[in-house]
């Protein structure tokens, strides 16, 4: 590389930043660090030569790393992005594939996936590590399975909510999660409501 690319690293442990900047500053990339998101909008509004942001999933304040690629974007300040995230739950990679960001990588997997990610990104391309590859697939199977309103049903009565209780958190009736009740068992095959909440924590559908 002839001229040094300047990358913004956003996340809430030191000891990931210091091990970032340490395997991309050989690399010949600049490495500016933020442990919050107002210390992140604070850079990309100073720095005019950002080309890569690496955004952690799941921020400490009250800002997640999705949420301030909202805010970025919507402040004129947005740039390719990469989430690096820990979070490999199928609910949390289809939130952050509905962002359409430019990459995705585990947190969980080699770095080598991270450099290579940033590689990709900042020449213009997009870049899902191999585990998100399989995470993607079992998401877009599982979004097929349970509707948005099953998985809250389901999550509800893993937190053991009667369906009176969930009824009125929903604003529905008891006969309406009586029918999501039965859509659950159905469609993850399973004849009580404990084996379909162990099905679906298989599946990552609820945590």
């Amino acid at each position: 590389m002839h001229n040094k690319k300047t990358i913004l690293v956003v996340d809430d442990h030191p000891i990931v930043l210091e091990g970032i900047q340490s395997i991309l500053s050989p690399l010949d990339y600049t490495v500016l660090k933020a442990s919050n998101a107002a210390t992140a909008i604070e850079i990309a509004r100073e720095r005019k030569d950002i080309c890569v942001y690496v955004i952690d999933y799941s921020l400490r304040d009250s800002v997640d790393g999705l949420r301030l690629v909202a805010e970025l974007r919507d402040m004129g300040l947005y740039h390719p992005t990469i989430i690096y995230t820990m979070h490999e739950e199928l609910w949390n990679i289809s939130a952050i594939l509905q962002a359409n960001v430019e990459g995705i990588v585990l947190k969980g997997e080699d770095i080598t996936e991270l450099t290579r990610a940033i590689e990709v990104v900042a020449s213009g391309g997009r870049y899902q590590s191999p585990a998100v590859d399989e995470r993607r697939e079992a998401a877009t199977q599982t979004a097929r399975l349970l509707s948005a309103k099953d998985v809250d049903v389901l999550r509800l009565l893993a937190a053991g909510l009667t369906n009176r209780d969930i009824a009125a958190e929903m604003k529905l009736s008891e006969k309406s999660i009586e029918y999501h009740r039965s859509n659950i068992l159905r469609k993850l095959n399973a004849k009580t409501m404990l084996e379909a909440t162990k099905k679906a924590i298989q599946l990552g559908i609820i945590d």
